[in-house]
Order: C-alpha cells, then sequence, then structure tokens
C-alpha cells in the first residue's frame, strides 16, 4: 500500500484496483452512475503509473453499503480504462444525467448465444420512472445461407407475456439486462444476423 497525499493507493498484481480513501459517504451513489473524480488519481505501481486526471468521468459498477464505489472510465480508449478505482462517494461528483428518452412502441433488440446467435426483440408497452415494461414480439427471418441469415421485428406480433426491466443509461444511451448474460438495446432500424445450431 503506498499513499500519494489523501489517496491511499493500493495496488493489486493480478486486479491493478485502487483505493481511494476519505473520511464519510453521504451522497446517493448507486449501481450505474456516471460520477468524476474530485482529484488526480494515479494508477498503478510507483514504478509503472498513469494518472487519471481530475473531471473524468467514471461509471459505478458496484456500491457497497459501508459507501464504497467500484468504477471503471466511461471513456475506455485511455491507458488507465481497464484500471478498477475504489472511491468513496465523498471522492466523487455524481453527474446528473438526463431522464433517457424512451417511447411507447420503441423496439429492442437482444443478441445473444454461444454457438449460436439468437436475436430477440421486445417492444415497449409502458413507461415508468425507472423502469419500461416490454413484450416479446414476432421477427421475420430471410434465410442468406446454410442456418444463417437476416431478421426484423414484427411489432404487430405482440406476446401476451409483459417483463418489467429497469432502464440502464449512460448519457443517451439506453440498456436493459435481461439475463445474467444478455442486454437489449434500442434496435438501429437494420437487419440483425442471426446463426443456428443443428
Amino acid at each position: 500500500m503506498c499513499l500519494y497525499g489523501r489517496l491511499s493507493i493500493n495496488v493489486g498484481v493480478i486486479s491493478n484496483t485502487i483505493t481511494i480513501t476519505l473520511t464519510n459517504t453521504t451522497m446517493a451513489i448507486k449501481k450505474n452512475d456516471i460520477v468524476t473524480n474530485n482529484k488526480d488519481i494515479r494508477v498503478g505501481s510507483p514504478s509503472n503509473s498513469v494518472v487519471i486526471p481530475t473531471g473524468t468521468q467514471l461509471r459505478v459498477w458496484k456500491a457497497t453499503r459501508k459507501g464504497i464505489l467500484y468504477c471503471t472510465a466511461v471513456d475506455r480508449g485511455h491507458p488507465y480504462s481497464y484500471y478498477t478505482v475504489n472511491a468513496y462517494a465523498t471522492d466523487v461528483t455524481k453527474v446528473e444525467q438526463p431522464k433517457p428518452k424512451v417511447n411507447v412502441g420503441d423496439i429492442f433488440v437482444c443478441s445473444w448465444g454461444y454457438d449460436q446467435t439468437n436475436i430477440d426483440y421486445y417492444k415497449v408497452m409502458e413507461v415508468k420512472n425507472k423502469s419500461l415494461v416490454i413484450a416479446g414480439i414476432g421477427q421475420e427471418r430471410v434465410y442468406t445461407g446454410h442456418m444463417q441469415g437476416e431478421c426484423n421485428p414484427v411489432p404487430n406480433r405482440v406476446s401476451d407475456k409483459r417483463i418489467t426491466k429497469r432502464i440502464i443509461s449512460c448519457g443517451d444511451s439506453v440498456s436493459l439486462k435481461m439475463t445474467s448474460y444478455s442486454w437489449a438495446y434500442p434496435w438501429s432500424g437494420k437487419t440483425n444476423h442471426f446463426t443456428e445450431w443443428a
């Protein structure tokens, strides 16, 4: 453990974890919030380190009851973007994001699979404060090769089953966590490629 000013940095050989220690946490920051750091953060070992400059946007991917935030850089193009930053809420400033613009009738697409690419489409049936009520919809497939092709949603073929999913937003981008291994994003209007397995 090294101490740089008021920063307590714990460098793990495998995880490259930084711990910023300060006194108390009073701000309500939760998972998927965007925050900016209030001071420069030195990342890495003393002999091989980079600095995360003040004002860098970080996404919180875990918030503990003790007030520790686990964050990663929003912009993945920097040398420090793959470090995990552990900070108390008092070390950062929450970035207020505009509520994402999602309307009833919008289509979301979920592409997932291991040996094949499955495509699922969902239609927004109701918009709540922080969540959406969605329903699965049909799709039209055109085969372009052996067990593969392109598909489009068919918005008027709506399932009776309704699913409520929390809105995950980053700026003007929106996603829905469908399962532990799949996410749904707004449909771009273009066809989606699928594959099948015998």
